[in-house]
Formats: C-alpha cells, structure tokens, sequence
C-alpha cells in the first residue's frame, strides 16, 4: 500500500478512536418498537427472518420507558420499527404522554392503510410531531406489488385527507412527510411519484432500499471488496428498545443479536454511556474491526462507497425530494 494511503488510513482510525471519547450524552432518538405486528406483508420487509413472538407493550411498560427517555433528555422518540404503530390501541395515550411530560418531538412511520378519518384527527389531536408516510409506487400495479395487502387508492386517499383535516383544524403538526423506497421495482417511477406527491406534503424523502434478513435483488447498491469502510454512525446515534422490551444499538438487529440487556434493568444513560456491549461495538468499529460481529460484518452501513453510490442513486432518480440514504 503507498506510504500516503497508510497515512491516510492511520489517521482516520486515530480519529474513529478518539471519537469513541466524544459519545454524545445521550442518543439523538430512541426508537421504541411499541408492536411488531402488522397489517401488509410488503417484499422488502425482513418480517419472515423475525423469530420474536408477536407482542404489544403495555402502557404502563411505555410510559415507564417514556420516562426514561425524558430523564435522559432525549429529544425524540419514534414510536415504530417493524410494526404497523396504528394497531396498537394505546398508541394516541402512548404519544399525548410523551407531550405531556415534555417529550419534544414524537414520531410514527405508517403505511396510511388505517389513517383514515378519525385515526387522522387522534393523531393531530394528541400532539404527534411528525408523521412518515411510506408510499412505494406512483400507481396502483407497482404499489400492490410491493406494499402485498393494500389498496392504492384507498391509502392516497388516507393521505390526502389526513393534510385536509390538519389543515380544518388549523394545526401545523404532525409535520407530514411522505416516504418512497428507491429499489427495482419502483426505480422508473420516482420522478412521477415526486411530481405526484411534492405539492401534498410538508416533505418528500428518497430512501434506498436496504437488503439484510436474507431480501435479495432489490437494491441498486452492492458492497465491493475495495470499498472504503467506516464505523456505523448508529452506534454514536440512537439506541432501539424492541417489542419485549430488549434494547439493541441498530435498526436491522430485528432479533436481538446484539442485545444490549432489558430497559427494565438500566436507564437510557446507563445503556448509552456505560453498556460494555456497546462501547465495545463502538471500539470494533472505530478499529474497523468488523469480521465476527453479528450483522455488522455484511452491513451495507459500514461501507462509504455504498452510501455513496445511494446518493447518487437517488439523486438521479427524484428531483425536489429530500434524499435519505440511511
């Protein structure tokens, strides 16, 4: 390797090592899967890998976790990850307790199927600071293909309704953001769907598809053995408290494999600062340390070529749209 490249390299891992110094005092969010169930069985979701049993968590569970995220003063909290959050029944008490112990900013990701127009005005009604729309496909073909269970035209009319009733009841929140996922089937159709969508919502976002949980084929990025690597900005990011109440430092760790122990056990700081699961991770990572840690090692997220090329990608494909490889 040329004497400049080593230089280069020897510098960068001083600096991921010191990094692990600079942990933030507490993640940016905490994402809290309040259910793993759903209502849509879409092709790029890795739900057939999920070996958890189905599960809701208590109120009380939550408010005790939304406690912990407001002690820890972490500004958000994101009521999803691989769930539908609109079949959980407490989900409106879940959201007006954030708001009324002084949560800032509460988030939900829906597929829109059950924002009709009651669940629409709960919604606005209880305070929910933003609200993610997933649309994949500018027509009903490509959109029931992917989205396996739903009806185009009944969700467009959800989220076209949802932003009228807002606007009726003269509120600026949830700030709506409608979602696409850039991957083969929809590729053809991103400029259409952000000329269709741009005027309806708050904000649009690109987001490629990532491939993990055995999903194969969709994606437009591959992973190279001369790709440059980095440590996952996850680990120095948020932290995820799953449906059994498990806390795990990333998004696809849809198991548990790298269970960082039970919220129950610790609080938010306690997990961030002190977990030696996760400071170790962090010390792997800024090592570039990869090989034999679980889902790490074949993660897309460790490689700035891929994230790279995802840009790109998306940037070709939409214009006005927000990009969001992550």
């Amino acid at each position: 390797m040329p004497k400049g490249v080593v230089t280069r390299v020897r510098e960068r891992l001083r600096g991921w090592r010191r990094r692990i110094r600079r942990v933030p005092p507490q993640p940016d969010w905490v994402n809290v899967e309040i259910n793993n169930t759903c209502n849509l069985d879409c092709i790029m979701c890795p739900r057939e890998a999920m070996n958890r049993p189905a599960r809701h968590i208590t109120q009380q569970e939550f408010q005790e976790i939304a406690d912990k995220v407001k002690e820890a003063d972490v500004r958000r909290i994101r009521l999803f990850l691989l769930g539908e959050p609109l079949l959980h029944r407490e989900l409106v008490p879940m959201i007006r307790y954030c708001k009324q112990i002084g949560i800032p900013s509460v988030e939900i990701n829906t597929n829109a199927v059950l924002l009709d127009e009651a669940a629409s005005g709960e919604l606005i009604k209880a305070g929910l600071d933003e609200l993610v729309i997933s649309i994949d496909g500018a027509d009903a073909e490509t959109y029931e293909a992917v989205r396996c269970g739903a009806v185009y035209e009944e969700v467009a009319a959800n989220v076209r309704n949802f932003f009228q009733i807002r606007g009726q009841l003269q509120k600026q929140r949830p700030r709506g953001v409608i979602q696409t996922m850039l991957m083969e089937p929809t590729h053809q159709e991103i400029a259409r769907f952000v000329e269709m969508w741009r005027p309806v919502a708050d904000e649009l976002r690109i987001q490629s598809v990532r491939e993990y949980g055995g999903l194969e084929g969709l994606s437009y990025t591959e992973r190279t053995a001369d790709d440059e690597l980095r440590p996952c900005p996850a680990l120095w990011s948020y932290l995820v408290i799953l449906s059994d109440l498990t806390v795990v430092p990333c998004c696809t760790d849809i198991n548990g494999d790298l269970a960082l122990g039970k919220i129950t056990e610790a609080d938010i700081t306690d997990f961030w600062l002190h977990n030696g699961r996760l400071n170790s991770l962090r010390r792997h990572h800024c090592g570039l340390a990869f090989e034999g840690l679980p889902l790490c090692q074949d993660c897309e997220m460790i490689s700035l070529d891929v994230m790279r090329r995802k840009a790109a990608a998306c940037a070709e494909h939409s214009t006005g749209a927000k990009e969001d490889p992550s």
